[in-house]
């Protein structure tokens, strides 16, 4: 694999020379400031351009410093040098190196890239370690320890990498995760957590703060696909996170709710800890899991995710009340008028199994049931909404569905019919809230 070195240049050749050599890179770029006064002479200039100096006393002249490296036809002063011509404009550095990085990026994919940020004004050394952090390239300082001159490194030169793992950590934590969370993203912040992990040699107090947003963020995307049991395995640890808990608690509801409906939907769901609370949590789940996928502008997830919400409302009021399971009516759990109606429902493999709509109309014949009876007062709005979702690409049609029939003729209209449902029969529980997922860690 080939070496690729970045080095910004300033008023001393000695150190850029040090850092050439004991890095021994197969090619170089140097980075110089431009104009009369610049430091591109000691790269272009001809003659000896390069003086050794004791105070204002010249004592020795050099060639440019390609020459005093022998670099020959590796060097093309075309392709290898980046002039900068206002250095202390912070702005024109970093896009000039990092335009630089990306195209030496993109037309050698398999090399290794290396920056030394020693020379040059500070701008530059700035510009050039920020561009440096961000593009994944691996810093190198040029220094001594014994150094007599603050402005520049002049003799007694040692190259050391650069530690920049705190760098990286703060920056991915505070400035990058934080725009994956306000979408939701768990998958692309643990992708990213997961890579600072592997690839940088963290001290103990930066490995465990990434370990533990790693598992935090592992956990609410396992249970953003509905893993409620592996998920808890990643979150119980931080209940005590002031931030975290309202959330685990809800988590622990939802596993009770779910493992309370398992039998009407031959689901064997266990919880390895739970909450008793209104039993309609996982309804809640979903609404939440809806909202997040509308979020990242996933319009027929979000629909699917609503209609699922929709049909599990009626189905856990059946089974919570009636003790009916709709995959498999039960004619005896009926009150005998109603029997003959569903009996004719019995498909060939002998079970009655029941629709979303049919559902509710069950539910509506039940006397006094509050979501039967919320149902009749809305059942032709909700079943202009259920077109949005029969016609989409997720149900039976083709139609993806867009913004304004996700927000105006669904979720507006789907969403407040199912929490008036839960209300309706859970006013004991009413202070126990659905929590939506941090996008902040």
């Amino acid at each position: 694999m080939s070496k690729i070195l970045l080095i910004t240049v300033g008023g001393s050749h000695q150190p850029i020379v040090t850092s050439v050599r004991n890095l021994n890179p197969d090619r170089v770029i140097f980075i110089s400031s431009g104009g009369t006064n610049g430091s591109q002479s000691q790269i272009i200039g001809e003659g000896k351009p390069c003086e050794v100096r004791k105070g204002t006393e010249v004592l020795e002249k050099l060639p440019n410093i390609p020459t005093q490296l022998n670099l020959g036809d590796k060097f093309n002063p075309n392709q290898d040098l980046v002039l900068v011509q206002n250095p202390d404009d912070l702005s024109e550095c970093y896009r000039l190196i990092s335009d630089k990085i990306r195209s030496l990026q993109q037309e050698n994919p398999e090399s290794e890239f290396l920056a030394d940020y020693t020379g040059g004004t500070k701008t530059m050394s700035v510009a050039l370690g920020m561009a440096g952090i961000d593009y994944k390239v691996t810093l190198y300082l040029t220094t001594s320890t014994t150094r007599p001159n603050l402005i520049k490194v002049e003799r007694g030169e040692r190259v050391r990498k650069a530690t920049v793992s705190s760098v990286t950590v703060n920056r991915t934590i505070e400035q990058l995760l934080p725009t994956f969370l306000q979408n939701y993203n768990y998958p692309a912040a643990i992708s990213e957590l997961n890579h600072l992990l592997q690839t940088m040699e963290l001290n103990s107090e930066d490995g465990q703060r990434v370990q533990d947003i790693l598992d935090i963020c592992t956990g609410f995307d396992l249970w953003d696909r509905f893993d409620h049991i592996e998920a808890w395995h990643y979150l119980q640890s931080y209940m005590n996170k002031t931030e975290l808990r309202p959330m685990i608690l809800f988590l622990k509801r939802v596993m009770g709710s779910r493992e309370s409906f398992s039998p009407a939907s031959d689901d064997s769901f266990q919880a390895p800890d739970k909450i008793r609370g209104h039993g309609y949590e996982i309804i809640e789940d979903l609404l939440l899991n809806a909202e997040r996928r509308a979020t990242l502008k996933r319009y027929d997830d979000a629909v699917a995710r609503l209609y699922r919400a929709l049909e599990l409302l009626e189905q856990v009021r059946l089974w919570q009340e009636y003790e009916i399971k709709t995959g498999d009516l039960d004619i005896q759990k009926l009150p005998e008028s109603l029997r003959p109606e569903y009996e004719v429902l019995r498909g060939d493999k002998g079970k009655i199994q029941l629709a979303l709509t049919r559902g509710y109309i069950l539910l509506s014949q039940f006397p006094n049931d509050p979501i039967g009876e919320l149902y009749n007062q809305h059942k032709n709005t909700i079943q202009n909404a259920l077109q949005i979702r029969n016609y989409s690409i997720l149900a039976h049609g083709l139609e993806p569905v867009t913004e304004q029939d996700y927000q105006k003729r669904f979720y507006e209209i789907v969403k407040p019919f199912i929490e008036s449902g839960i209300a309706a029969v859970s006013a004991k529980s009413s202070s126990l809230k659905s929590v939506q997922f941090p996008n902040s860690l």
